[in-house]
């Protein structure tokens, strides 16, 4: 069994929202995008995961809840290396 990289991320998750979206912005400095995931459950939970392996890496876990007019499975997502921006359209 592995456990987690190394410790939990505190890491704040900004939400701003418009008419037209949600939008996520959490700073994860230090991570690679391909140790990132984002999962949906019953299309009203995103799910989002990063982990590092790197020396003083971490791991980084939050399930964020949204009401009925979040589209899942539209999510989009961008990481420039520090501030990954996570994008809900809104229906």
């Amino acid at each position: 069994f592995l456990g987690a990289s190394g410790p939990a991320i505190d890491a704040p998750v900004t939400v701003e929202t418009t008419p037209a979206d949600y939008r996520l912005m959490i700073p994860l400095v230090g991570f690679n995008r391909e140790m990132m995931t984002l999962s949906a459950r019953r299309n009203r939970i995103l799910h989002i995961l990063a982990d590092s392996w790197a020396p003083g890496g971490g791991h980084f876990e939050r399930r964020i809840s949204f009401g009925y007019d979040a589209d899942i499975p539209r999510v989009r997502a961008e990481y420039d290396g520090e501030l990954l921006t996570v994008t809900v359209p809104r229906r």
